[in-house]
């Protein structure tokens, strides 16, 4: 079995795999849909039902990771990556079994907190951003924990840092290679956490571990020096989100007048106005949650799968 390559495609696929296996992946039971503005002419498609907002399907993951890369390019941009490098680490001899997953992270991420804490205190590291992968083996069975990262290491320690991690970690990939494309980089770390069209092929018993992970809040993503001071100062005050609330708030108002399924089914919400690319072309689109007896949009269920992704 195959999804398209739509990332939202791929996530409804897992979603209806992990109702399968017992597990309610969605917010709630309330059917959405969106109403196409401009060149869509009104046209209305069939959105399911919302998903739970985790990193586990690829188009939560990629509203959340958008804004980390945006905001590393702007770091860099503002103060450059001299001596930064992107490495890798692992432990090839401790892979995980799925039933043990989320202990065997957990040891894995402590052992990267004491090693990188001790190489910060020397003065010759200082972290950046850190993502973990859980990568499943399909040859093994088991998951394979590692991490990549970006860090700013002043060339005349680096050689002590690499003993350092070699000594400690099984697995490492340590280029002298300067980081010619800082959101290339960022993106293959932060997309690469869970792929979705790769897990549409993994095991059931695999993806349910994946899934106790997400439930566990496990911190996939942490940033560090310089950059997490940068970005912590780019965060909007109180009042500066409160006005951007009122100002969304407004749009939303404003559309929700203008629109003229209003007029068609009453006590259907509205929750925003949205970007889609829908056939490969991009539109703005209002989305609106059915009411519990609203009569049913109809759009069959392949459409719903494969014509649609959020951009």
């Amino acid at each position: 079995m195959t999804a398209s390559n739509s990332p939202f495609a791929a996530a409804y696929f897992l979603a209806k795999r992990l109702v399968s296996i017992g597990i309610n992946p969605f917010q709630s039971d309330a059917e959405r849909y969106v109403v196409l503005l401009g060149d869509g002419g009104g046209e209305i498609i069939d959105w399911g039902r919302p998903l739970r907002g985790t990193r586990y399907f690829g188009p939560n993951a990629i509203r959340k990771d958008r804004p980390m890369v945006d905001s590393f390019q702007s770091f860099a941009k503002q103060y450059g990556l001299h001596d930064c490098v992107f490495w890798g680490v692992g432990l090839t001899g401790a892979k995980a079994e799925p039933d043990h997953l989320n202990a065997a992270l957990k040891s894995f991420n402590r052992k990267i907190n004491v090693e990188f804490s001790e190489l910060r205190k020397s003065g010759a590291f200082e972290l950046l951003l850190l993502v973990i992968h859980p990568r499943y083996d399909e040859v093994s069975g088991l998951f394979d924990l590692h991490a990549h990262f970006i860090a700013k290491v002043p060339l005349e320690h680096r050689e002590a840092v690499k003993h350092r991690l070699r000594v400690k970690f099984s697995k490492f990939h340590l280029p002298d290679n300067p980081i010619r494309n800082a959101p290339a980089a960022v993106t293959y770390m932060l997309w690469g956490i869970f792929r979705n069209k790769i897990m549409i092929r993994w095991p059931d018993h695999a993806l349910k571990a994946a899934w106790k992970l997400t439930e566990s809040r496990f911190r996939f993503v942490r940033t560090g020096g310089r950059f997490a001071k940068w970005k912590a100062s780019k965060t909007p005050s109180r009042d500066g989100a409160v006005a951007t609330m009122d100002q969304a708030q407004k749009s939303i108002n404003r559309a929700e007048s203008a629109d003229p399924r209003q007029k068609v089914v009453n006590g259907d919400r509205l929750l925003s106005k949205i970007m889609l690319k829908i056939r490969g072309v991009r539109t703005s689109a209002l989305l609106f949650e059915a009411a519990p007896k609203a009569r049913a949009v109809a759009v069959s269920s392949h459409q719903r799968i494969v014509s649609q992704d959020v951009v």
